[in-house]
């Protein structure tokens, strides 16, 4: 694996943790229709504020109420595992990491498929930790630790290949790996996504990514579009919009802007290195649209 690869890991390793959510309504597992497992209900409410609603600061609150009461599972430990990454505090990160790692290691004694697979994410998380704070030089010293989150979630798959909130993980992680590994196949990378991921959104959001970066531009858009009607709140799918729809470029520009400017509408949602960038994004974009003056919005 190449130096991208880590380079994408640093950024994409907590967040492949993060891309979970939403099921029928009542239910408390986001994933699964067919044997549900026993996801706290204020776990669920993080992941509907975080992923359908797209409201950082709002999840951010409502996961501190998950961990007080439904500390056990390892899922709102790798949230929060998340959420640190996003706001650059790694010594936090580390630590709700090794928490994944522990409540991963007792799930094993009542949920093998579960146990194993944050055991996973734990480990991706944890090539992540190193890449980051110590740099690309250290990748020698990750690249066991991405090989063991892949065993681990290999383990899971021999349980239940059909799983939908392994498959999501799974799906991201294949997406991954296509997108910076030269010769790989998209198509293959991208069918636990398609396939048995849930839910939906996410599913879709992950496709348009993978396509996006492909540059399968009217296939990313295609799945972006269903990402949001099925997420219509997620600032960020808007953002992901516009950015297919710079790709495309020519008459597509203004359509892409107007996307970045719906996106900027909800900034108070978004953790605050992503606006800024999509501030910068759309400066950029604007400059290059004739007749249109008006700069993007700084504040």
């Amino acid at each position: 694996m190449n130096v991208s690869f880590f380079r994408s890991i640093a950024f994409a390793a907590p967040v492949l943790a993060l891309l979970l959510n939403v099921a029928p309504v009542g239910a408390r597992d986001p994933f699964r229709t067919n044997n549900p497992r026993p996801i706290g209900n204020e776990t669920r409410k993080a992941f509907d504020l975080l992923f359908r609603d797209g409201n950082f600061p709002q999840a951010v609150r409502q996961l501190d109420v998950a961990l007080r009461r439904e500390a056990n599972d390892p899922l709102p430990q790798a949230l929060r595992a998340a959420v640190a990454f996003i706001r650059e505090d790694f010594i936090d990160m580390k630590v709700y990491s090794d928490r994944t790692r522990d409540r991963a290691q007792n799930l094993l004694k009542s949920d093998r498929l579960r146990g194993h697979l944050y055991l996973g994410v734990s480990y991706l998380m944890e090539a992540g930790y190193i890449v980051k704070t110590q740099g690309l030089t250290s990748a020698p010293r990750a690249l066991p630790i991405v090989q063991r989150a892949l065993d681990e979630l290999n383990n899971a798959s021999a349980i239940d290949p059909r799983d939908p909130e392994l498959n999501l993980i799974k799906g991201y992680m294949d997406m991954l790996i296509a997108s910076v590994v030269p010769l790989a196949d998209l198509e293959s990378a991208l069918t636990s996504l398609r396939q048995f991921a849930a839910p939906e959104h996410l599913k879709w959001r992950g496709i348009a990514l993978g396509y996006r970066d492909a540059k399968r531009l009217d296939q990313a858009l295609d799945a972006v579009n269903r990402a949001i009607a099925l997420a219509p709140n997620n600032p960020e799918l808007y953002y992901l919009r516009g950015q297919i729809l710079w790709l495309k470029g020519g008459s597509n520009l203004t359509m892409a802007r107007t996307q970045y400017l719906l996106a900027l509408r909800q900034s108070s949602q978004m953790p605050a290195p992503l606006v800024g960038a999509i501030r910068v994004e759309c400066r950029n974009l604007t400059a290059l649209i004739k007749g249109q003056p008006e700069e993007c919005p700084r504040q």
